[in-house]
């Protein structure tokens, strides 16, 4: 049994708030901590909401499109709440085309990519960064510099190289070609640039070459920036329509971004609710995506910008 320190003469007896009390003690606290913040740091936060709502304001537009009517979607105004809302939208959608099948396809092919990216870009980055060659950074200008060629103008060498491989409509033709990545060599050498070169001499000195120095020491270090990396090759496969769609030519290979196509007719006219529904719940497993990652993508991209 507990017995309390007793209450000596004079000494006020102070009680400590339990349950709901400490939780509104809390939360005058909290408020009172906000009143004190600068008003430039509040200026600063209703710009930020201000345009993240701005941002926001199509992916709205689209939502509430996909369960309006079509007669609703082409009257009144943009971001009016639809008076009925036509759920089944979603339903029709996903009946249209062969979603299950398109939504593994991109999954498979995205998965591959983010995969490929990371290993060519890791070791190619550590090449950059650490290895002593002749004409290092003539190389690595050279490679960056290839980012200004479009890639409609590599896109038909790229088709006749796959087509001589046997890889087309196939899952090596729709990942093979997107698995190096100059942006990603470019953004994890300035991150290994940010490492300890003692830390490098030491493992050398342990006798670690550069495979293992690499896989044990670089890799473990650079979380934030391969979370970042994969973040950035995650959206740009499972964007990608002009590859898939030229590589592809049966169903069974088709991806998410080329099945939308399934949803204009050429006969009847664009199903309008049906394409914004599809739009919809395509975008969901990118949103799902970035937010998981979001704390690794902000903080690879601020250590990847401090050498």
């Amino acid at each position: 049994m507990r017995i309390s320190k007793p209450v000596t003469v004079g000494q006020k007896a102070t009680l400590k708030p339990v349950g709901g009390e400490m939780r509104t003690a809390k939360r005058a606290e909290r408020f009172r901590s906000l009143s004190k913040l600068p008003m430039d740091l509040w200026l600063k936060h209703a710009v930020l909401l201000a345009g993240g709502l701005f941002m926001m304001l199509p992916f709205i537009w689209m939502f509430l499109s996909s369960v309006k009517s079509t007669e609703e979607i082409f009257s009144g105004s943009l971001f009016a709440l639809p008076k009925i809302w036509h759920w089944e939208h979603y339903g029709q959608a996903w009946k249209k085309a062969p979603f299950d099948r398109f939504f593994m396809n991109s999954l498979v092919m995205s998965a591959g990519i983010v995969v490929g990216q990371l290993m060519t870009s890791a070791m190619a980055a550590y090449v950059f960064s650490w290895v002593p060659i002749r004409g290092r950074k003539l190389l690595f200008l050279l490679v960056v510099s290839s980012t200004i060629v479009p890639f409609e103008s590599t896109m038909i060498p790229s088709y006749l190289v796959i087509k001589e491989l046997g890889w087309i409509n196939s899952y090596a033709g729709l990942i093979v070609p997107s698995t190096a990545s100059v942006f990603g060599i470019f953004l994890l050498r300035q991150f290994f640039l940010t490492i300890p070169k003692d830390l490098m001499d030491a493992s050398r000195i342990d006798g670690c070459g550069h495979f293992r120095t690499l896989i044990q020491i670089v890799l473990p270090m650079s979380k934030t920036v391969l979370a970042t990396l994969s973040l950035f090759a995650f959206l740009h496969a499972w964007n990608s329509y002009l590859w898939p769609l030229l590589i592809t030519n049966t169903a069974n290979m088709r991806t998410v971004q080329v099945g939308l196509r399934y949803m204009i007719d050429a006969e009847q006219g664009t199903d309008w609710p049906s394409l914004m529904a599809a739009s919809t719940f395509i975008i969901l497993p990118v949103l799902l995506f970035f937010l998981v990652s979001q704390k690794y993508f902000v903080r690879g991209v601020m250590n990847a910008g401090v050498k």
